[in-house]
């Protein structure tokens, strides 16, 4: 499933080209603390402050987000939210509704980055890097929080995380039916890894003087320059995966007919009721 949602994310970045910056859309919606359910009052400086970045159309543009909200504050994951350790290595995938607190946000070359610590069962465990993108972030703590709105948008996105592992789940079949499919997969993640290596190769190259860093130095340019050739690959891979999903359309109907993402959908809008006016307005 990992490489599910990694591989969806690269190909479409290969549709993008010229950089342009946008700033992130805020909901100005805000609730009491001590609110319970879906009830909510508008307006004041108390409570919690729903942020949530805007995800742009898909066009010819490789967008920048510029992430609005406050400083600190805390949240939950959408779905399949990947994230990393506080020196940029990739852990792996979050589930929607994953509870966290972030105390900064720093920039990076992507998206900018939530300082976190995530909840495990009754501890706080970091810190980690969040993308902003990928998280419905909220000011004040959760603990200050009724713990019935935290227990309620925690439900409803796990179920959307649930959904959008379903929909992966779904086309599953459809991707391997594309003959480029595994080379996509396989030389995206090949490209992935050398950008992770190289990151480390330059965090260890800094720490050394001498001979010692000059070896180290001659190391990281070879992989460099591998990376351009992996690069290339990548590319190439993603561009046959590409035109052969567009020559065949997967069917809606795939969708439509299975009972248990219907089910799943019932029960995201049953959830949602209860905090409509605390989900961010890109979110289902």
């Amino acid at each position: 499933m990992r490489n599910l949602f990694c591989l969806l994310a690269f190909i479409f970045s290969t549709d993008r080209a010229d950089a342009q910056v946008k700033r992130s859309a805020r909901n100005q919606e805000r609730v009491s603390g001590g609110l319970s359910g879906g009830d909510a009052t508008r307006g004041g400086n108390s409570g919690l402050s729903v942020s949530a970045p805007a995800r742009d159309p898909a066009g010819n543009t490789v967008t920048k987000i510029v992430f609005m909200g406050p400083k600190k504050g805390w949240g939950f994951v959408k779905a399949g939210c990947p994230y990393y350790s506080p020196q940029g290595k990739n852990l792996g995938l979050l589930p929607g509704g994953t509870l966290f607190k972030y105390t900064d946000v720093k920039a990076s070359s992507r998206n900018p980055m939530l300082v976190s610590a995530l909840r495990r069962g009754e501890a706080w465990e970091g810190p980690y890097l969040l993308d902003c993108t990928e998280a419905a972030a909220y000011e004040g703590d959760p603990d200050t929080v009724d713990p019935e709105i935290v227990k309620n948008l925690g439900a409803y996105f796990a179920a959307e995380g649930k959904i959008a592992e379903r929909r992966a789940a779904l086309d599953e079949a459809a991707f391997a039916a594309n003959p480029a499919f595994k080379a996509a997969r396989e030389t995206q993640q090949a490209f992935q890894d050398s950008v992770a290596k190289a990151a480390e190769m330059a965090a260890q190259a800094r720490t050394l003087t001498g001979a010692r860093k000059a070896k180290a130095d001659e190391a990281l340019r070879a992989l460099k320059y591998e990376q351009v050739r992996l690069k290339a690959k990548a590319d190439a891979a993603a561009a046959a995966y590409k035109a052969w999903k567009t020559a065949h359309p997967a069917d809606p109907a795939t969708f439509e007919k299975d009972a248990g993402l219907r089910a799943l959908e019932q029960e995201r809008a049953a959830l949602r009721a209860k905090v409509a006016n605390l989900i961010p307005p890109d979110t289902p």
